[in-house]
Formats: C-alpha cells, structure tokens, sequence
C-alpha cells in the first residue's frame, strides 16, 4: 500500500485505496464502480444519512455493473467501503482523492484548500465538477499542477465517456495518468484542449435541450413527440456515430464535402438557433407538465431502474457494434496498449 509519505504515484492499474468526496448520486456512483475494480474506498460526506443513502444507491447499482462484467462479486464488498469524518482524513488515507463537491464555487474551493493542505503532493486530485473550469479551482490549491477535471455523465457507474480537462498549471503528466485511470476502469475517455464552462459535452447536449424547449414553448410538437424525435430518429444513429461523422455519410461517395456542396445553404439555415428561452414562471410549469407528460406521471425512481437496466443492453450492444466498425482491429490493439 502506497503510504503518505511515498513519492511517486502508483500507475493506474496499482491503485488500491481512492478517497471519495461528496456520496451524492455521483459520487456514490463512482463508489460503486470503484468497488466493483477491487479499490477500497474511503468517503466523506458530512450531509446527514449520507452513508446509508450512498450504501442504497451502490447496492441498486451493482447488478447493472454484474451484467456488464465489472465485477463477479454477487454483491459489494462492504468491508471496502468505511466513511471518513472529515475530507482532510480521507483525502490522507488514500492514494488518490475523487471530489463530488456540489457545484458551489465558494463551497469547492473550501474542501480542495483542505485536501490540498493535507494530501501529499504527488497525490492526484480528480473532479467530477461539470461546469468550473480547472484553473479557477487550483487558485485554492498550493500544489495545482496535481489537479485535472474527470467529469462524467450520468449515471457514472455505466455511461462510459468521461471529460479529461487540465487547467493552467495541470501537469501534462497528470492529464495523461487520468486519462489512462479511466481506460482502467473501463471509461472511455476524450481529452478537452481547452477550458469552458460546462466542458464540451454538455455544451452539445444542452444545445439540443435548448431546442426541445424551444419548441415545446412555440408549440411545434408535444413533450411525447420531441423526445420520440430523438429516441427514433436521432439516437439509433447517434449509438453509432457522432454528428461530423453522420454529416459525412450523409453524403453519399461525395462524403462531407458532397453534402456541404449539395446542401450546404439548407443546413445553415437548419442550424440557425431559435430565440433562446426563458426560464420564466410560465416556462417552467410547461416543462414540469411536459415531465410528467414524457414520464406518464410514474415516479422518477422507476424510471432510473428502467434506465439502469436498458443502458446495460444499450452498452453491450455498442461495444459489439465498435468491435466491428471499419477500422477497428487497429483501434482495438491501441486502446489495449495504453491500458496495459
């Protein structure tokens, strides 16, 4: 077991012992998928019932994580998981520390000036944040070079992309050990070159949420038929491709430059953003209404379940389909390489 006072980092495939700061949904998620690797955890979370909430949500996860192979155990390993009092403790007794702090700028940079203060210097910290960029957060840390955005999506325990971003003073040893972490744990990882509020993916993802609402307040569709447009049209395609990729196949031998001949005109009109909605009263009621339209009404928990064991299905499948996808011998032998 690497100690406090050890001076170099194990490599991705030694870790034993992760702190986890923060067990809300998401960090209670990468809990699971920590345990389910054989990585003991240490927590912290100092919101009151917060170790039997994340004790619930790891044991509701893990027979998604069985399915997937992440793990042959029946049910977690309960002896390594324990609860730290405080981030400071947590964040000494691992080898490398995990923060889910809530997206309270004030609030974060209170815990990393903690763990900063009390985790030795070569011990990485890794941020689930979603939107603060990495350099704002390392103005609280003495040691920021050992501090790089992992952001991922939601539900962290299965969806496999997670957002690798370093900030100004981010060693580029580190964002390549995050990087190769993630492939380790089964993550598929992608690089971001520069900062942003909210990363990348989320700035493609809530251009489309943009549009939904923006519709659903012209009226163009009902709450049922927006979503439909996405799960029947657009995601069977997006489940294989992205959408550069999906605009070259779009035309025909000519590839890209045959649609953006054919079409070019047409597509910036296409892509022409409607007025940007409101977050009004009226438009907030009209989109909890459209929740329980979309939902018929049943709670938010059945659901997740329904999720949880349909991404299992949806995930095998595009593993399976990558694995025959042009190319993908090649693409195969490289992931294998940077994991070993």
């Amino acid at each position: 077991m690497t100690s406090e006072n050890d001076s170099d980092l194990p490599s991705p495939d030694r870790v034993e012992r992760i702190a986890v700061l923060g067990m809300g949904s998401v960090g209670a998620s990468w809990a699971a998928l920590f345990l389910a690797g054989g990585l003991e955890v240490v927590a912290h979370d100092p919101a009151p019932g917060a170790e039997q909430r994340a004790r619930d949500f790891i044991r509701q996860a893990w027979p998604a994580l069985i399915e997937l192979g992440r793990t042959t155990l029946p049910e977690p390993d309960w002896a390594r998981l324990r609860f730290a009092d405080s981030a400071a403790r947590a964040a000494r007794e691992a080898q490398v520390i995990q923060e889910n702090i809530p997206e309270k700028p004030g609030l974060k940079a209170s815990v990393l000036a903690e763990v900063d203060a009390a985790a030795a210097p070569h011990k990485i910290v890794l941020s689930s944040t979603g939107g603060i960029p990495p350099t704002r957060m390392q103005a609280s840390c003495r040691h920021p070079e050992r501090l790089v955005v992992m952001h991922p999506f939601n539900p962290a325990h299965l969806i496999p992309l997670v957002e690798v971003v370093g900030g100004e003073h981010t060693s580029p040893e580190v964002v390549q050990w995050a990087m190769e972490f993630a492939r380790h744990l089964g993550k598929h990882p992608i690089r971001l070159h520069t900062e942003a509020s909210g990363h990348m993916t989320n700035r493609l993802q809530f251009a489309l949420v943009r549009e939904a609402i923006a519709c659903l307040v012209e009226g163009v569709a009902s709450a049922r038929d927006i979503d439909a447009a996405v799960r029947w049209g657009l995601a069977p395609r997006w489940a294989l491709m992205g959408g550069l990729m999906t605009l070259h196949l779009a035309g025909g031998p000519g590839g890209m430059r045959g649609i953006l001949d054919h079409a070019g005109a047409a597509i910036q009109q296409w892509w022409q953003p409607a007025p940007e909605p409101r977050l009004t009263p009226e438009v907030v009621r009209r989109l909890v209404d459209a929740a329980q339209e979309v939902s018929d009404g049943r709670p938010v928990a059945d659901w997740v379940r329904w999720r949880d064991r349909s991404l299992v299905d949806v995930l095998n499948l595009q593993h399976k389909m990558e694995s025959s996808a042009p190319g993908a011998a090649g693409g195969a032998s490289e992931k294998k390489d940077l994991s070993s």
